[in-house]
């Protein structure tokens, strides 16, 4: 609920407790233990945020932010609730949602191309060494002069299998390019295919703007990333994707 840019998170003994949503650009943490309504709390200023027309974006880890989706239903707790706090004009609405999965299985899937991800964020994907993230920076830099888009794993893998292959020609340009250090890189490769990164790499590449979008009323909508098999799967494409 909101009111003249203000946001309703509580309440007690009839006194309602807003939060001024001009402040919501400032770092928080909602902590507590099991059961003290930390999840319901996210929900609340999510609707909220919609409500003011701001996009909200959300990971859930544990598959219970899906309800956002539909209408809620009325219950003698929330009744009682919502008459001691003294909310006025309540009432039960669904809410814009779009659902996302980067295993496509259970939302619209999520797609980046290796050359957007760059090699920074792929070396620490991929736990390479310092000698394995030169040749990976070796790899793009290669790629971007041949004017080649590398598109998903198998394009990088062509890439590498490539640059190993005339590493003694690449030398004076690129540095040096040992094979072990190749088919180091190429086993990670492999290790994260079979985690399920061959999903995640390709196109259409996924565009912020996606994410920030406003539906036919002005409400702003809510997408929520289903990360309960990708945190359990692969962590590490978990947090990859996130930065």
């Amino acid at each position: 609920m909101t009111t003249s840019g203000n946001i309703l998170i509580g309440g007690q003994n009839g006194r309602l407790l807003f939060m001024d949503a001009a402040m919501a650009n400032r770092h928080g943490i909602i902590s507590g233990a099991t059961g003290t309504g930390k999840t319901v709390t996210l929900q609340v200023l999510a609707e909220a945020f919609s409500g003011l027309g701001v996009p909200v974006f959300m990971a859930d880890i544990k598959g219970d932010l899906s309800g956002l989706g539909n209408a809620g239903s009325s219950n003698e707790h929330i009744t009682s609730r919502v008459q001691s706090i003294g909310m006025e004009n309540y009432r039960n609405h669904a809410n814009p949602v779009v659902f996302w999965d980067l295993f496509g299985k259970s939302g619209h899937p999520i797609r980046t191309a290796i050359s957007d991800m760059g090699p920074l964020l792929l070396s620490s994907l991929l736990e390479l060494n310092d000698t394995q993230t030169g040749i990976l920076y070796s790899g793009f830099k290669i790629a971007d002069d041949h004017g080649l888009l590398l598109l998903d794993l198998k394009d990088l893998r062509s890439l590498l299998s490539w640059m190993g292959d005339n590493a003694r020609e690449l030398k004076s340009d690129y540095g040096n390019i040992s094979s072990a250090s190749i088919g180091a890189i190429q086993r990670r490769l492999l290790v994260l295919e079979q985690q399920g990164a061959e999903h995640f790499f390709g196109e259409p590449a996924l565009q912020l703007e996606d994410l920030g979008k406003t539906d036919f009323s002005g409400n702003g909508v809510i997408s929520i990333l289903d990360a309960t098999d990708l945190v359990n799967q692969s962590p590490r494409l978990y947090a990859t994707f996130l930065l």
